[in-house]
């Protein structure tokens, strides 16, 4: 199967005013593939926003190259099959939201009428009728968003798309990324929010010093129940008989599960042991620990 992304030992070095040089992406190679979503994690520096400008061929790499469904980037026949969504985007700021989609969609050859779909479906319809000089930040993204979306593209790069929004926007962001992939399509996610990653990458590219220091399977890697307990202290003995396998952290109840469908039964049986259940959430085992382990160097 032909990658939607490929990139190939891709280098960018900036000269520093001092005379020094800044290596902001380093050797880095992975690739994408359709139906797939991948999340790149890694501090403020990292070389994150700059490799995907490098795939794309906003910039030009010092060294290596890309592919985009095998196809050179900067091939129209490719480019037609992509969406970006840059963290930040600018935008005529005397046009309304609605007029800039307009715009795209007829640059695009696409109806207007799926303008006015995404902003429905993004909950941005009134904001969408007002100049983007009054918008905030979090309506900035959902513009930049619906932009990368007109054209139903096959791959999706997207820089922090969640920052700026309300929890309402990160729940909607979700839904687009698993509706994505449902169609078949590719994604590669810049993203500091760990819980989100989680719940919708298959994998990961951990990347520091614009290097990749590990690529991590989050669905081979196993999952994980957190349960926040009301009655923790009263639990702890009984837990540790009936459930020896998990662990008790303050007021949370960690276990590794095989998957989301294993919650449920999970929950019957501490109910049945007495416990008060205030929250669950589901997460990968391995990917907090990993980031703090690989990026910030801890134990």
């Amino acid at each position: 199967m032909t990658p939607a992304l490929e990139a190939r030992g891709l280098t960018k070095r900036y000269r520093t005013p001092g005379g020094g040089e800044l290596v902001a992406v380093d050797a880095l190679s992975f690739a994408v593939q359709p139906g797939e979503i991948v999340g790149v994690l890694g501090p403020n520096g990292a070389g994150k926003t700059t490799a995907l400008q490098l795939c794309l061929r906003l910039l030009h790499p010092d060294t290596g190259d890309s592919r985009l469904f095998g196809l050179d980037p900067e091939d129209l026949a490719a480019r037609r099959r992509v969406g970006y969504a840059p963290d930040a985007a600018l935008f005529p700021k005397a046009l309304t939201g609605m007029r800039v989609l307009e715009l795209h969609a007829d640059l695009l050859g696409v109806p207007r009428a799926k303008a006015a779909s995404l902003v429905e479906q993004l909950g941005f319809v009134e904001p969408a009728k007002r100049q983007t000089a009054t918008y905030s930040r979090g309506q900035l993204q959902r513009l930049g968003l619906a932009q990368a979306l007109l054209g139903d593209p096959d791959l999706m790069l997207l820089d922090e798309p969640t920052a700026g929004l309300d929890p309402a926007g990160v729940a909607q962001v979700r839904e687009l990324l698993v509706g994505l992939k449902a169609r078949g399509a590719a994604v590669l996610l810049n993203s500091h929010l760990l819980s989100e990653v989680e719940r919708v990458c298959d994998r990961v590219l951990f990347v520091k010093n614009g290097r990749c220091l590990r690529v991590h399977d989050v669905r081979a890697g196993g999952q994980r129940a957190e349960v926040r307990l009301a009655n923790a202290m009263q639990m702890s003995v009984r837990l540790q008989e009936k459930l020896p396998a998990g662990a008790l952290d303050g007021d949370h109840f960690q276990i590794a599960v095989s998957g989301p469908e294993a919650v449920p039964p999970l929950v019957r049986e501490l109910v049945d042991l007495g416990a008060e259940i205030l929250e669950v959430r589901v997460g990968g085992a391995e990917l907090e620990e990993l980031y703090l382990q690989l990026v910030e160097g801890r134990a």
